[in-house]
């Protein structure tokens, strides 16, 4: 439990009073101040979900036993229980992650906001990724609700930053921050579109409205994540803001898909993040003085979301178009076969037969010499016909493919730059070409290119996702290659998973070994 000091030290001195009768009489009047901050006192309940990534269903995540309708059947028992005190909040990424977001292209993610009647959401990452546009569409869907204080469309109106809920006679402001590293999320052109700035700048610039309109708590809802040690690239802003701002009571956090039930962070600020997938449900309790306008107290509980949760009916019914969808899909059956199963272990570009058979699909959908791509998930493709399902958690993910022309010397620096991060998720092998890397990975060259020699005009067809072409921060050197005018970067537009599913469409009894 986090405590908001009510400034009582003084009242303790008094009664270390050599003087007895006055002594008596500052107690009685302790008393007396007690019994009437208690008939002050108000509480509300704030609940929080994020990172669903479109886990609707028990199916979506088979390992665990989150899911939106079972957290909408406990959302519903809460509220019967603290008739009249509770905000629910979504801190974002909901509009990607399994097949019913994916083929919704991200409204399915946004029904429950609005069946389930939240209060507040805040924009995350994925929501992008289908692009600027379909996001005006999917906030618009729920206009009413949108919180985004450093994040918005350009030529649209700017979403809300913050609004006052009233709650059980206690009025709370919630300020809604999503991440502010688009930059490196999207490639030029749609980051274009955006106007987007730091949170931390952005409550500066905020708050002093906050604090005219005299709320009794300030509740931050961010699409970002409190970590212990510094972010390098600086996308999770929470340890800088809970230090500069202590007027914050609470921090809702995400992105980061940790659980963690609660904390106090700076000075006074309460912390708490509830994991991912629908696996629980953050509560927050907050009491307040709401003749003071102050919090007295704070008490966070993560409720876990067991198999006996039984489904909500009122959320199945305005998903069962979308679930049906999902469930066709599922079972569809791509024309032709694996010998042998595709296994995702090992090191891509080296190893690895996932990232094999996604490079082979990219060189193929592009006419690209060369390929830069990893592995998209730890699952293996089974032997036998490939579903909708197993070509899904092979690409989960809404990734485009980008070209570029590249020349011997570039693409040496990016392959030395990804050999940096070998030990990261986000690592990109090299597919079409030898290389050969240097101590540390330093520097590196390229020994040979598969194709046959090197081309005249010293450039060849470079493939590889959006997402990585982004730079996500990590790959500045890539990043910086892909800016220049000569390389002629562009989006095809053909989606990574569209891709792969032409490559096996066309192949009976595919064997995926890696190398040429």
């Amino acid at each position: 439990m986090h405590l908001q000091a009510m400034g009582m030290e003084g009242y303790f001195n008094i009664l270390d009073n050599k003087n007895a009768e006055r002594t008596a009489m500052w107690f009685v009047l302790l008393l007396l101040l007690a019994f009437q901050s208690i008939a002050e006192l108000r509480d509300v309940v704030i609940m929080q979900t994020t990172d669903m990534h479109g886990v609707f269903e028990e199916e979506d995540d088979s390992q665990q036993n989150g899911s939106w309708l079972r957290i909408a059947t406990m959302v519903k028992r809460i509220r019967q229980r603290e008739e009249g005190k509770c905000i629910l909040v979504d801190c974002g990424d909901n509009a990607q992650g399994t097949l019913a977001t994916a083929l919704s292209r991200g409204m399915a993610g946004i029904i429950p906001l609005k069946t389930m009647k939240y209060d507040a959401w805040v924009p995350g990452n994925h929501e992008l990724d289908y692009g600027v546009e379909r996001f005006g569409e999917l906030a618009e869907a729920v206009n009413d609700i949108v919180l985004c204080g450093n994040l918005y469309i350009k030529g649209k109106e700017p979403f809300p930053a913050w609004r006052m809920i009233e709650r059980n006679g206690v009025k709370v402001a919630v300020i809604g921050m999503s991440a502010s590293y688009a930059k490196h999320w999207l490639l030029a052109d749609e980051y274009e579109k955006l106007h987007v700035e730091k949170a931390f700048e952005a409550l500066e610039r905020i708050l002093p409205q906050v604090h005219q309109a005299k709320p009794d708590a300030i509740v931050l809802a961010a699409h970002q994540a409190w970590f212990e040690g510094s972010d390098t690239r600086g996308v999770n802003e929470i340890s800088t803001i809970a230090k500069s701002f202590p007027e914050i009571d609470v921090i809702l956090g995400a992105h980061s898909h940790r659980l963690l039930p609660g904390q106090r962070l700076g000075r006074r600020s309460w912390y708490m993040q509830p994991g991912c997938h629908g696996e629980y449900l953050g509560v927050v309790r907050v009491t307040v003085d709401t003749e003071r306008h102050a919090v007295v107290a704070i008490e966070g509980d993560m409720r876990a979301v067991t198999a006996d949760v039984a489904e909500d009916d009122e959320l199945r019914t305005a998903l069962a178009d979308w679930l049906e969808a999902a469930k066709t899909e599922r079972n569809r059956l791509i024309k032709g076969s694996l010998a042998r199963p595709v296994k995702s272990y090992g090191r891509p570009g080296v190893s690895c037969e996932t990232s094999e058979l996604i490079c082979r699909a990219l060189a193929e959908a592009t006419g690209a010499d060369v390929v830069l791509h990893g592995r998209l998930s730890k699952t293996d493709l089974p032997a036998g016909h490939v579903t909708g399902l197993d070509l899904f958690d092979l690409v989960p993910y809404e990734n485009s493919i980008v070209t570029a022309e590249v020349t011997r010397e570039e693409l040496a620096a990016i392959v030395a730059e990804q050999w940096r991060h070998k030990t990261h998720y986000s690592f990109c092998g090299l597919w079409g070409a030898d290389a050969k890397v240097g101590k540390n990975a330093e520097t590196a060259s390229i020994t040979a290119l598969w194709k046959g020699k090197w081309p005249k005009n010293g450039r060849v067809k470079l493939a590889l996702n959006n997402h990585t072409a982004a730079g996500s921060g990590r790959f500045t050197v890539l990043r910086g290659i892909l800016d220049k005018p000569e390389c002629h970067t562009t989006d095809t537009k053909i989606m990574t998973r569209a891709a792969v599913e032409a490559y096996l469409a066309k192949r009976e009894n595919l064997v995926i070994s890696v190398g040429r």
